[in-house]
């Protein structure tokens, strides 16, 4: 009886873990304009010039910033925080900077 709940609860923590990581690393795409940098698939282009876009976004937040599931996609891609000021958190992989700004259903991404 034990065998079979500890079978259960292992499986079903095993497909919570599964889901988790495809919702949650799928939902993200490199962007080649930002050297790889993950930008949300469902963040919609507003206004893009040659160093920055600006997203509109709902789950961006000035008060408090970007998803946890998010901040662990840019971790794991390699990028390291380095500072933050207000709505601005700056990224760095390598020589590379971003500038990443969430304001309450926005998200501006710049690339130094």
């Amino acid at each position: 009886m034990k065998k079979n709940v500890m079978i259960t609860v292992t499986g079903i923590l095993l497909m919570g873990a599964v889901i988790f990581y495809f919702v949650t690393f799928f939902a993200y795409i490199p962007s080649d304009k930002f050297s790889g940098f993950p930008v949300p698939k469902n963040a919609k282009l507003v206004k893009g010039k040659e160093h920055v876009n600006i997203y509109e976004w709902s789950k961006a937040s000035e008060e408090n910033g970007i998803p946890s599931g998010y901040k662990l996609v840019i971790k794991t891609k390699g990028w390291k925080e380095r500072d933050r000021e207000g709505a601005s958190t700056y990224y760095e992989k390598g020589n590379k900077k971003i500038d990443l700004i969430a304001q309450t259903n926005e998200l501006t991404i710049i690339k130094d």
